[in-house]
């Protein structure tokens, strides 16, 4: 019989990776999210209850996946979800979005893709939606191909949490000109925390925020605070139809091989809205402590001989974003300030580039600086002018002149300042009423590394990856072993297969509430089978005779046992047979 068992369950898990087309290692169980791999692009799947992910199990992200407005979906710490092709993560206005990470076991969303074979796009990405103001009415994300209209007017509406996280191989290509971004937030509000986030090789915009508020002066961790974009495609930070932000600490390296060869490849890039227009809220976001590194990150990098790589920033459309105390290098062309409207907020003190740094090694057609002077004759003279700016930076210089540590390892950089660097020995000004209105915090360097300190006592460190394409997903977690063989929770069930009852006997170490919960093969719970405070050292059976909730009988197939406890929670898989 033990024979018997072994087998079996052995071929389920072979099919199970077979059928997922990846080579998975099978240390955690496997549960499929949405309408199943396979299903065909764009089938959309709808979240109708309050649903709790758990660390120890992958799952497998399929199709279009809502969640509907009034629910919520739990991320913990640890968790890894793997997107199929075109699969996409919805969080629809009115939901909300737990992803609760942490430096030591970030939450990762990467492509259902070995090893050496990841490609931007290679799936969707996170969409937030939520109900804070906009400048359009009623606006859809990618031209109505993602379900679910967003903005409002509540500045301060709370879709959840994302923090600690990193999405990988994102941007799913839904049609011509309809990518998904990395992470796209949609009128979000204030009061949804989204810090430390890292996206990874986008097939479209890294980061990009239509309408919405963030920031608010709740302090260092605050919404929209500790960004990274490694290699991605398009543009790097894209704010778009009145976005109010505040965002510091913000991180971005290009990898010179991908760029988007039907658009520009910018770093920031700004819009009102198109046609251009004043309708308030006008897009004003503020960045501050910001590195931004484009592809020409050395100075003996060469770019490809075709590619799209344009601006370190391209602000127009009436969007008056500015930023304070950081560096931008690495891109052919400095500024392109374009339309009259943006150019008057520049004049007028209301968008503004102060103590910022700018390396660029081109001077676009016609310019007599690296700015682009085509679009607006006075962009080089209105920089040169901006407080703490260098007009010297306005001339095509060397990356290394701006004294980074060291840019020449894509999957190992070091971007913390050198003590001779320009980002210390010109210091941060935090003295614009901008930045007091932000509450940002007031670092004497610029840029977003301290000098001095190694990468591993820098904010990234831990939580980032930067070599996703040899990132492996299905290993247990550093200790994850100890942790179960330590006692603290243990469980199994027997018979296994069986039918149609299987006992699931169980034991704890330490006292505090216990629960025993049935799950399915979809992550969708079926029955709570104990709910109780347990002492030290308890331990026990619960019986499933392979009922729902509601008495009802289940399918045949595979199910999850789950024993949580307020410290660690173990999943194992049980088969029903008939």
């Amino acid at each position: 019989m033990k024979s018997f068992i072994r087998i079996s369950i052995l071929a389920l898990v072979l099919v199970s990776t077979v059928f997922a087309g990846q080579a998975l290692a099978g240390w955690k169980p496997q549960v499929v999210l949405g309408p199943g791999i396979g299903s065909p692009a764009q089938t959309p799947y709808h979240q109708t209850w309050n649903r709790t992910l758990s660390a120890d199990t992958l799952y497998v992200l399929t199709g279009f996946y809502y969640v509907d407005s009034t629910y919520s979906i739990t991320i913990p710490e640890g968790t890894t979800v793997l997107g199929d092709t075109a699969s996409v993560l919805c969080i629809q206005r009115g939901a909300q979005i737990h992803a609760t990470g942490s430096a030591e076991r970030p939450i990762v969303f990467a492509p259902l893709k070995d090893p050496g074979n990841r490609n931007p796009g290679d799936w969707g990405g996170v969409i937030i939606l939520g109900e804070a103001p906009c400048n359009r009415v009623e606006p859809v994300i990618e031209g109505g191909l993602i379900e679910g209209h967003f903005g409002g007017n509540d500045p301060a509406d709370d879709s959840g949490e994302f923090y600690y996280c990193r999405i990988e191989y994102p941007g799913y290509r839904i049609e011509e000109g309809n990518e998904v971004n990395g992470l796209t937030m949609g009128g979000v509000g204030s009061e949804t925390e989204i810090h430390h986030v890292q996206v990874s090789y986008s097939n479209d915009d890294s980061f990009e925020w239509f309408g919405g508020v963030q920031g608010g002066g709740r302090g260092p961790e605050d919404t929209g605070n500790y960004l990274v974009a490694l290699g991605g495609i398009d543009d790097v930070f894209d704010t778009d139809f009145g976005h109010q932000g505040c965002h510091q600490f913000c991180f971005h390296i290009r990898d010179p091989l991908w760029s988007d060869l039907e658009g520009q490849a910018n770093g920031f890039e700004s819009d009102s809205y198109k046609p251009a227009a004043t309708t308030p809220p006008v897009t004003d976001p503020t960045f501050a402590s910001c590195t931004i590194v484009g592809p020409e990150r050395t100075d003996d990098t060469t770019l490809p001989p075709v590619h799209a790589f344009e601006y370190a920033a391209c602000i127009r459309r009436c969007s008056l974003q500015s930023l304070f105390n950081s560096v931008i290098m690495g891109f052919p062309y400095g500024l392109t300030i374009r339309d009259g409207c943006t150019q008057t907020g520049a004049i007028n003190d209301d968008m503004n580039f102060h103590y910022t740094s700018i390396q660029a090694s081109q001077r676009p057609s016609g310019s007599t600086s690296v700015h682009d002077e085509g679009r607006w004759a006075g962009v080089t003279a209105w920089f040169d002018a901006e407080p703490g700016n260098n007009p010297l930076h306005s001339q095509p210089r060397l990356p290394s002149s701006v004294g980074l540590t060291d840019m020449s390892d894509l999957n190992d950089p070091d971007p913390t300042p050198l003590v001779t660097s320009e980002l210390v020995t010109t210091p941060a000004n935090w003295a614009h009423s901008e930045c007091v209105d932000c509450n940002f915090e007031q670092v004497s360097y610029r840029g977003a590394f301290a000098p001095g300190l190694t990468m591993d006592e820098q904010w990234t460190a831990g939580w980032t990856e930067f070599d996703p394409q040899n990132a492996v997903y299905d290993e247990p977690e550093t200790g994850a072993d100890d942790a179960v063989a330590s006692g603290k929770v243990s469980s199994q069930n027997y018979p296994n297969p069986f039918n149609p009852v299987t006992n699931i006997a169980y034991s704890v170490q330490q006292a505090g509430p216990v629960t025993i919960e049935v799950y399915n093969i979809s992550g969708k719970l079926v029955k709570t089978l104990l709910s109780e405070e347990l002492t030290a050292g308890a331990s026990g059976t619960v019986v499933w005779d392979g009922t729902d909730e509601h008495g009802q009988k289940c399918a045949s197939g595979v199910y999850f046992a789950r024993v949580s406890t307020p410290d660690l929670t173990q999943s194992h898989k049980m088969v029903m047979l008939k």
